[in-house]
């Protein structure tokens, strides 16, 4: 279910590129991607915030920001700019060595500004 209404092409011809950038749009779009992670058993709370403390500090490491809990969220820049395939197969790589992780799944690459079909993957 889409909350967020689509930038029509035609809207977007008709702005500047100050209006282009307002917007995250055209050559200013900014990609990130969705991340859901099972675990092999539940989670207690010391568990919880090891594993939290850890993914957050890789995710600053690799110069991205996390939205969400411990189990799905969405990946971006902190900047401006958008997420590469390099930063998301060693955030994805990383999440899936750790070891209280059973499982770990990336979406691709989404719109981090007018796209929220990542919430109905998570």
């Amino acid at each position: 279910m889409n909350y967020i209404a689509p930038l029509s092409r035609r809207r977007q011809a008709n702005w500047n590129r100050r209006q282009l950038k307002k917007h995250h749009a055209g050559e200013f779009q900014e990609l990130g991607f969705s991340l859901s992670v099972q675990f092999a058993a539940p989670l207690a709370g010391a568990a919880r915030d090891s594993y939290v403390a850890a993914l957050i500090e890789h995710v600053e490491a690799l110069g991205l920001t996390y939205g969400g809990d411990e189990c799905c969220g969405f990946v971006t820049t902190y900047t401006r700019g958008s997420v590469t395939l390099a930063q998301r197969a060693a955030l994805l790589a990383w999440v899936q060595a750790y070891p209280i992780v059973a499982s770990a799944e990336a979406s691709e690459l989404l719109d981090a500004w007018h796209d929220d079909s990542w919430m109905d993957l998570v």
